[in-house]
């Protein structure tokens, strides 16, 4: 007992002397932004303890000072009324709950699981974590899961956001991670935007991609089946039927080919399975696609030519569009392909890259926080990387399985089967964001414990919940986030957590010690797990962060990888096009159209597509509470082509049901015709905040794709008629 007393002692100054101290004069605060992966620095003016005003960070590479309209009004997040300040906990969801205090909520936490273990196994217990974490969270949360319990059942919202993405460069590339910088908008002479509608959900980079577009020799494709405002500013708007991107990258491909724009000398010395691949897109005509694609023919020509010509250089953004696919690989290859075909690849100006969602997916990737990944970009499938990770860890490489737990989407499936009975969620809303969410809430009500690990209640999972455990926000802490182009910055405490709230790596590993786990656990502060996290990966050829640390980072973010201290991050990956494969070349992957999982159907005749609006973020745990923005994006609705609602009788603003194979959801709806005829769109962040049958993924379904197991949010058959 009296070391674990020790060690909780110890852990105590870990919120850092900035938090201890009661700032009674102004001082300025640099910290990140917790919004989206863009990786915006901020710098916050506090005074008395209080933020009194927050703008951006202009000296951060990221941004320079410019800031969204969510980033500009981050200081109304921390005070908001749903703040979650003390633990508690209750034996039954009848039961009100209780708050006895952290250290005794904590302790029940640990002898409920050490039951469930006892009875069920080690992997009768389940993690379900956030790309809004710190790395360090993230890094103590996998190691307490895989490396102290024993069960890889360990996923995060980023399986539903960029694991599609992170397979197709391992792939191809040999390893995760954009090859790419930011700063190669302003020297490209080609845009080529798919899925992503930047100017909402990145507009801060959407900014610099406009101010480079309006030059003369830069042009701007974007493939999306609705008119965003990013499609709105295109040069080029190829509207092309949702789900049918493989056969327009392939057909791209097919033209550069035929027009002589491959680069062969790069092709013969630095990839391999070319021949495959050009004998798979020789069958895909432009004629062909465009007849799926539902596109004139000319419009893939035009594409082709803009993107391939040998005169310039082409940089791909691509996002949630690309990525929530049972196809979503498969698309992520395509657009590589088309970029290892022609060479636009490791040069400024070119490069594949692909956006991540939110502030931290970058750095879970890192970390490997999901079900079948180990820190370092390692596999738990992988004997060499076990023995690896288990010596960092200090435990039996044994303790870590070899087969992947479950992935988000079975996890959830498993709570409903009663595999699982215990599911920690830190920082996640599952309930409003997993497909299929009705299948999702029975899971969660048969849990046999929940707890929810937040720093706002109530949301639609925690008021499910057995036990609430108040977390710290990333204005209140210090630790890293690592933003879309690589670039680790250091977070800054601006602000002390209100109440009994702590960082969630804090969490951990007080959780951890309670399970027998203190030596293994026994960090003094955020820095001291970034410094075995980057252990990990010193050994890692892609991705070495050696010469990175705190004292660095205070004076600046740097991109990895970074083997020494005495030179900056890479900005570009590859320039020496050796790739992070075991033959040094980037590998072609034979990949072919396939139609969608949830078909249309004569009953189901409609295609729903779900995704964000500009002012609200993901379930609106944050953003739902600032009135500035709530005001310019009032609630939801589902956007219905004018055609549609004429057909079936609905009129602007009518009350609608719009019905799946798995369930319904009661909106609004509003005409659009920046949507296509047959389709539909409907913005997710509402949730079941807009009721239980207003939440748009109690539509959606969970089949995903084979390789990445990301689910297919973007396409769900449903049909729309009038609430009766």
């Amino acid at each position: 007992m009296r070391k674990r007393k020790d060690f909780l002692r110890n852990l105590r100054p870990s919120l850092s002397p900035d938090l201890l101290k009661s700032r009674s004069v102004e001082s300025i605060v640099k910290t990140i932004c917790p919004y989206c992966g863009v990786g915006c620095g901020l710098a916050v003016k506090v005074c008395d303890g209080r933020i009194v005003q927050v703008k951006g960070d202009e000296d951060h590479p990221a941004n320079f000072g410019s800031l969204c309209t969510k980033g500009a009004t981050v200081d109304q997040i921390v005070e908001a009324p749903n703040r979650l300040i003390s633990a508690q906990w209750r034996a039954d969801r009848d039961s009100p709950f209780v708050a006895p205090g952290f250290d005794s909520t904590l302790e029940y936490v640990a002898e409920r699981f050490k039951e469930i273990i006892r009875s069920h196994g080690r992997d009768s217990v389940a993690f379900y974590l956030s790309g809004q974490l710190t790395t360090e969270s993230q890094y103590a949360f996998n190691k307490l899961a895989k490396g102290a319990l024993g069960t890889n059942n360990l996923d995060s919202n980023s399986r539903l956001c960029m694991a599609s993405a992170a397979s197709a460069y391992k792939l191809a590339l040999g390893a995760d991670g954009p090859p790419t910088c930011y700063d190669d908008i302003e020297l490209t002479d080609c845009f080529f935007i798919l899925g992503a509608n930047m100017a909402e959900c990145h507009p801060v980079l959407w900014q610099r991609i406009k101010r480079r577009a309006s030059r003369k020799r830069a042009r701007l494709i974007v493939v999306d089946p609705r008119r965003t405002p990013t499609a709105d500013a295109a040069h080029l708007h190829l509207a092309i039927q949702p789900g049918t991107d493989v056969a327009l990258l392939n057909a791209m491909l097919h033209i550069i080919i035929a027009q002589g724009w491959t680069n062969e000398t790069f092709l013969r010395a630095h990839t391999e399975g070319w021949d495959a691949i050009k004998e798979r897109v020789e069958a895909w005509s432009p004629a062909r696609a465009a007849k799926i694609c539902g596109i004139p023919e000319v419009e893939i020509h035009r594409a082709a030519f803009w993107f391939g010509h040998t005169s310039t250089e082409a940089l791909s953004f691509y996002a949630m569009g690309a990525n929530q696919s049972t196809q979503g690989v498969a698309k992520n290859l395509g657009i590589i392909h088309l970029h290892l075909a022609t060479g636009k690849i490791a040069r400024p100006g070119s490069g594949p890259f692909s956006l991540t969602g939110q502030p931290n997916a970058m750095g879970g990737r890192e970390v490997g926080y999901m079900s079948g990944l180990l820190p370092g970009h390692r596999s738990v499938t992988d004997a060499a990387h076990r023995e690896e990770i288990a010596k960092i860890w200090g435990v039996s490489p044994r303790r870590i399985q070899s087969k992947p737990g479950l992935d988000a989407v079975r996890l959830f499936e498993a709570l409903e089967m009663g595999q699982v009975k215990a599911l920690w969620v830190v920082g996640s809303n599952p309930l409003a964001t997993m497909p299929n969410s009705n299948m999702v809430r029975r899971g969660l009500e048969r849990a046999e414990l929940l707890v929810v690990q937040d720093c706002y209640h109530p949301t639609e999972t925690s008021q499910l919940a057995h036990v609430l455990l108040p977390a710290a926000l990333n204005l209140e802490m210090e630790g890293t986030m690592t933003n879309s182009e690589r670039r680790i910055s250091l977070l800054r405490p601006c602000v002390p957590p209100p109440g009994e709230a702590r960082p969630d790596w804090e969490i951990a590993c007080r959780f951890a010690a309670l399970m027998g786990y203190e030596e293994q656990f026994s960090y003094t502060c955020a820095g001291d797990i970034f410094e075995e996290h980057k252990q990990c990966c010193s050994n890692v050829y892609s991705l070495q962060m050696d010469g990175i640390s705190y004292r660095r980072l205070k004076y600046q973010p740097i991109q990895w990888p970074c083997p020494s201290s005495s030179r900056p991050g890479v900005s570009r990956r590859y320039r020496r096009r050796i790739f992070a494969t075991s033959t040094g070349r980037a590998k072609f992957h034979v990949i072919d159209y396939e139609p969608p999982a949830d078909p249309a159907t004569a009953k189901y005749p409609l295609l729903l597509n779900t995704g964000r609006l500009a002012h609200q973020w993901h379930t609106r745990t944050k953003t739902g509470h600032v009135a500035k923005l709530n005001k310019l994006n009032p609630g939801p609705f589902v956007a219905t082509h004018p055609e549609d609602a004429a057909r079936l009788g609905l009129a602007e603003g009518a009350r609608a049901r719009l019905v799946s194979r798995r369930g319904f959801v009661r909106t609004t709806v509003k005409l659009d015709d920046s949507v296509l005829p047959g389709t539909l769109f409907m913005p997710f962040h509402w949730g079941q905040s807009a009721g239980e049958e207003g939440c748009v993924n109690r539509a959606t379904h969970g089949e995903n794709d084979p390789i990445s197991l990301q689910p297919e949010l973007k396409l769900s058959a449903v049909r729309l008629e009038a609430e009766v």
